[in-house]
């Protein structure tokens, strides 16, 4: 228990947001394709399977490609701005795609989404790295996964009940997630500090 207090306040803020970022994001991904492709009877959007994976395929692409150029961003502009950034671009694409019904502006908004994704990827790892030593950087890593991997049970599981009454609740879900973590992040989140960059990420 001892080590636990070790981690400065901003590593349980960062992972708190880890979570509710990871609520939101799989709370959606997760039911995305039957929303996409499901018969517009339901509520859903009936596009096509081709139109489906083209859609996921490159926005999740590029959500894993970006970070090069947003980390590198973060590091210019601040953590904490990166953050707010992130969360905007997250909250507007949540609460926008839930009106789309085109194929283009369903493609572009799920892009707002994936860009918010690529501005908080590398921001908040980069935190735990911050916030962490040697002596605390495998404990810390394993704490911000346990986190991930909770928001990514704790989100399908909402949005799946969810849907059953209406679509909309699912964005609403996660836009609201979102929202949690503007405040965690406002009033919360401290800047850490520049030179903590230890080789806790090597």
């Amino acid at each position: 228990m001892s080590v636990f207090k070790k981690f400065p306040k901003t590593f349980w803020v960062a992972n708190t947001v880890e979570l509710f970022e990871r609520w939101a994001w799989y709370g959606l991904f997760n039911v995305l394709a039957i929303y996409l492709t499901a018969s517009t009877d339901t509520g859903a959007l009936g596009f096509t399977q081709t139109q489906k994976g083209m859609l996921m395929g490159i926005i999740t692409a590029a959500v894993y490609f970006l970070p090069v150029f947003t980390g590198a961003i973060a590091d210019k502009i601040g953590f904490k701005i990166s953050l707010l950034i992130a969360i905007v671009l997250y909250f507007s694409g949540y609460i926008l795609m839930g009106q789309m019904t085109t194929y283009t502006s369903v493609f572009m908004t799920f892009g707002i989404i994936g860009l918010g994704a690529a501005m908080f990827k590398p921001v908040i790892s980069a935190t735990v790295a911050k916030t962490t030593t040697k002596e605390t950087s495998s404990l810390g890593f394993g704490i911000f996964y346990m986190m991930v991997n909770l928001g990514a049970l704790i989100g399908p599981v909402v949005s799946s009940k969810l849907r059953e009454n209406a679509w909309s609740y699912v964005f609403i879900s996660s836009a609201a997630a979102i929202a949690i973590n503007f405040m965690l992040v406002i009033f919360l989140y401290k800047e850490p500090q520049r030179e903590k960059n230890t080789d806790s990420l090597k």
